[in-house]
């Protein structure tokens, strides 16, 4: 039998495990600490619910679960086989979805605003490479039941807080309204039919530049016209929302009103990071619908976390309308720049070894007892006394701290 791990899944030796785990109190004790609740939500979702999730390029990535017995006889017996028949269940591929069914389903015992705290393992298809993972964990904080910008301000705030007691060095937050975007794209030209792919195109600016977005979207065929008016504004060392007002009317007008006063505000609540205007900021969800955000590290490079509103998803399964709003953390980026980087996390507490004889195993654990309010104690059983400094070099090396002798 096969002694590795899976394609694409880790596993973590017990100081990478201890690392993990710091840093996961640091996020999770920041988000209790700012009046969010955790709750937990199954890793299997129906496959109905994860097709219909409108998750963009993820739903090509989904881990999906064969139908039991006679069910999944009765699909392969048909002539042709339908793919969809096979499948009835799938493995979440973030904690959206699954958030937005669980609030449907339980939202007559949640308050409202109800704040909560997802932090739990994902999984997509993806092709294993370094910096994806087919089996990974986000750290979700979502608002849902306002509809009120005060919502995006706060998850921008209590992410960074997190962020920051990391210590990850600078970084910086971007953010985007899709209603501003779309209806730019629509006033230059753009058939209404073509603005989620002249969106992917356009979220490709900083890779590919002015020129390349251009050359892209005349490849896509879209109307000359439109791609030299949106040429223009990308040709522009700095975008602004004053830019984009001049193509803005309405909903889209009231969007920037909104971003403007998310911004300033969020600016000044901390010097640590600045929150910055970035047209070309879409995310790849398709459920988001309004203000979408990332978090990238100045020092390190890529985005660290990512969010947005997605005021419809909650309403496909209750059939009306209820607003949301979320911001993720990913984890595993995280901790690849902190184990990378030796960072050192808070939180870490002493490292006790006692090495005891098995005559005194009660006082060993007495003595334990006494120590683990300031410290973590391992009893290391000392199975020859006469080797007494190979079990102390032993542990010297695994890191502790403090080593006690006793009676030895």
């Amino acid at each position: 039998m096969n002694i590795k791990p899976q394609k694409g899944m880790q596993e973590y030796l017990p100081d990478a495990a201890y690392k993990r785990d710091l840093l996961m109190n640091i996020i999770l004790d920041t988000y209790r600490s700012c009046g969010f609740t955790r709750i937990y939500t199954p890793a299997i979702e129906s496959a109905e619910n994860l097709d219909k999730s409108d998750g963009g390029d993820n739903l090509n990535l989904i881990f999906k679960i064969l139908k039991r017995g006679e069910k999944l006889e009765s699909a392969l017996s048909k002539t042709p086989v339908d793919e969809k028949e096979l499948c009835d269940l799938g493995l979440r591929y973030d904690l959206t979805l699954p958030l937005s069914r669980y609030y449907a389903n339980n939202r007559n015992d949640l308050p409202s605003p109800f704040k909560c705290i997802q932090c739990d393992k994902v999984y997509r298809a993806e092709r294993p490479q370094r910096g994806r993972l087919r089996e990974f964990v986000q750290c979700d904080i979502d608002i849902l039941g306002s509809d009120s910008i005060c919502c995006e301000i706060e998850l921008i705030s209590v992410t960074c807080k997190a962020l920051g007691k990391i210590g990850i060095g600078k970084f910086f937050v971007r953010v985007n309204d899709r209603r501003i975007l779309r209806c730019t794209l629509s006033s230059m030209g753009f058939p209404e039919d073509s603005l989620d792919t002249v969106c992917v195109t356009f979220d490709k600016l900083d890779k590919i530049g002015a020129e390349g977005v251009a050359a892209e979207l005349r490849e896509k065929e879209m109307p000359e016209e439109a791609v030299n008016k949106l040429g223009e504004l990308i040709s522009k060392s700095a975008i602004t929302l004053d830019d984009m007002a001049s193509y803005c009317e309405g909903e889209a007008a009231e969007a920037i009103a909104s971003l403007k006063t998310i911004i300033d505000t969020s600016n000044q609540l901390s010097d640590e990071y600045d929150v910055v205007f970035d047209p070309s900021l879409v995310r790849g969800q398709g459920y988001y619908t309004g203000t979408v955000f990332e978090v990238a590290s100045e020092k390190f490079g890529g985005t660290v976390a990512g969010g947005g509103r997605y005021d419809g998803l909650i309403g496909r399964f209750t059939g009306e309308q209820i607003p949301a709003v979320g911001f993720s953390i990913g984890f595993e980026r995280i901790f690849s720049i902190v184990t990378e980087n030796n960072i050192e996390l808070q939180g870490k507490r002493t490292r006790v070894a006692i090495l005891y004889k098995s005559e005194d195993i009660l006082e060993a654990i007495r003595k334990s007892s006494e120590l683990e309010a300031s410290a973590d104690v391992t009893l290391i059983l000392v199975t020859n006394p006469k080797k007494t400094d190979k079990f102390y070099s032993r542990a010297k090396n695994a890191g502790f701290d403090d080593i006690i002798k006793l009676n030895l």
